[in-house]
């Protein structure tokens, strides 16, 4: 038997949503309007740590760096927008290659001793972003909770455009 799973993106509205949800046997409360003071809008402690808001980034493969893992203006207007999203957990933006021959494809981001000013920019342009994202008026949110998802493809690795994998 096969099952469809259809991507999240692709159900149109909060009825769409609840169809799908009676659909699966799950029953959650689903807001038609989502309020700036809604649930998702007020601070969680967890832990010991504490996050402004309940919105995140979650981290994705860039495939607009440099052939030697740098950051490029793509990169940085994206980390912007990351900042500018006003998140409270930014949690990686991009997924940061521990070795150059362990990208997924030749223009990821990589970690290394040659690239820690890089990433301390993205960074910093990603808290300016953050501290202007507050609504007019109100002063400025809480800086952001900011990690950085490490990665190695292995047996996916396509550091040069053709498969290369890493096998132990």
């Amino acid at each position: 038997m096969s099952r469809s799973f259809p991507q999240i993106r692709r159900l149109e509205d909060a009825d769409a949503l609840r169809s799908r949800l009676r659909e699966l046997g799950c029953e959650m409360p689903i807001a038609d309007h989502v309020s700036v003071e809604g649930a998702l809008a007020t601070p969680l402690d967890h832990s010991g740590w504490r996050f402004e808001n309940r919105f995140a980034v979650l981290p994705m493969e860039g495939w607009d760096g440099t052939e030697d893992g740098r950051p490029t203006e793509l990169v940085h207007r994206r980390w912007q927008r990351f900042g500018s999203s006003g998140a409270g957990l930014i949690w990686g933006g991009e997924a940061v290659a521990v070795t150059a021959a362990g990208r997924a494809n030749p223009h990821q981001l990589t970690i290394g001793p040659d690239s820690v000013e890089d990433l301390a920019g993205l960074r910093a342009t990603l808290l300016q972003a953050h501290s202007q994202s507050g609504a007019e008026g109100n002063p400025p949110p809480a800086a952001p909770m900011v990690g950085l998802q490490l990665t190695h493809s292995g047996r996916w690795a396509r550091p040069l455009g053709q498969a290369a994998p890493l096998i132990a």
